[in-house]
């Protein structure tokens, strides 16, 4: 706000200089002289006031809405990195902040509820989950500001942020695929639905870079656009505990909620895993060989900054491995050094441009 205070200004005394009022001051008597100045500041104060009621609020002012995804706080992974962009922008940028567990079949309403009766300025959703409950609710109240985080929403109001996870997910790829002693891997996903068809996308060329010739194995926890699989561990460990039987050696998974369950699988076959969302290599140090992390606590924090700051506008932002949406944790002390090695020159070729990624465009 002092940004935009500052603005104005700058365009009042373009309007009205400086050297012009020191001549009024000149040629005017001493009472009509007085009467001018007032009248400069009051245009002026004017100004200032309508600057105050046009643009954003405050820090102190803002409050947000975090509307989580399905599985919601203790994930380890999604909905956790974004809780914790949403606990530093508390902290470092003074907003109020509130968090909204997802709720199945009332979601839109649930949206609906925070929008209309609680006075939220800024509501963020995650995930896919929430987007068509976004695109409805912010239709509705075009006076408030809207978010998505992976995925899109429609409306005036609404910024969508996605993520181009594709080099990331090739680099877990090809670490499977270092890491695999009998050319098995296995890809594990959440539901069939875009963003995670969409990993395994960039996992499959990663493997194949490595070794043509190694098997994937391809299995999704829940079926198509059925969110329910992020939060089922049990089910999730017992697939993954079927892949490991079956030959698997390395297991990635893009699982929210139900990694955890993949976790435990891995643990118990004492086989190596890589996980997607947060770096969780602190849950299983022995088996988590690294985490391709997808950056939600900054994405969360950044569209606060950015409404802070009077920046936020409608469309999309696009995070990708480059620009640090998306990384991979250091590699786990178990990770023998010849696989670091190699890992190391395909990490250096990807980012110089030498590896080229395939975009995917699939459904």
């Amino acid at each position: 706000m002092n940004e935009q205070i500052k603005m104005y200004a700058k365009w009042f005394y373009k309007v009205y200089p400086r050297s012009s009022l020191v001549k009024t001051q000149i040629q005017y008597p001493r009472r009509k002289n007085r009467t001018m100045k007032n009248s400069i500041l009051t245009r002026l104060i004017l100004i200032l006031s309508l600057a105050f009621a046009l643009f954003g609020c405050s820090s102190a002012e803002a409050k947000v809405a975090l509307m989580l995804a399905r599985g919601g706080l203790g994930d380890k992974a999604f909905n956790d990195s974004a809780n914790e962009g949403l606990q530093k922008a508390a902290q470092e940028l003074g907003v109020q902040v509130t968090i909204f567990e997802y709720q199945q079949d009332a979601q839109e309403d649930n949206i609906r509820k925070v929008a209309q009766d609680d006075g939220y300025t800024f509501i963020i959703g995650l995930g896919s989950e929430n987007s068509a409950a976004i695109t409805a609710v912010a239709a509705e109240f075009p006076q408030t500001k809207f978010a998505i985080i992976d995925s899109t929403a429609d409306g005036a109001n609404v910024t969508s942020v996605t993520f181009s996870e594709l080099e990331g997910d090739f680099l877990a790829g090809a670490l499977a695929a270092l890491l695999s002693e009998n050319n098995k891997v296995a890809y594990l996903g959440g539901a069939d639905v875009l963003v995670i068809r969409r990993i395994q996308f960039g996992f499959e060329q990663g493997v194949k870079y490595v070794n043509s010739n190694a098997e994937i194995v391809v299995q999704y926890i829940g079926g198509v656009d059925d969110f329910s699989g992020f939060a089922k561990p049990d089910e999730a460990n017992q697939i993954a505990a079927q892949m490991y039987a079956d030959g698997v050696d390395v297991i990635y998974a893009a699982a929210g909620g139900s990694t955890l369950g993949v976790i435990d699988a891995a643990k118990l076959a004492n086989k190596p895993i890589v996980t997607t969302g947060s770096d969780q290599r602190y849950l299983a140090p022995d088996v988590i060989a690294t985490s391709r992390t997808k950056n939600m606590n900054q994405a969360v924090y950044m569209l606060i900054e950015m409404l802070t700051q009077d920046t936020l506008t409608s469309g999309g932002i696009l995070l990708d491995y480059k620009s640090g949406g998306i990384g991979i944790a250091p590699l786990s002390a178990f990770v023998p050094g010849s696989v670091s090695s190699a890992f190391s020159i395909i990490q250096a070729d990807l980012e110089s441009g030498k590896i080229i990624v395939q975009p995917f465009d699939g459904q």
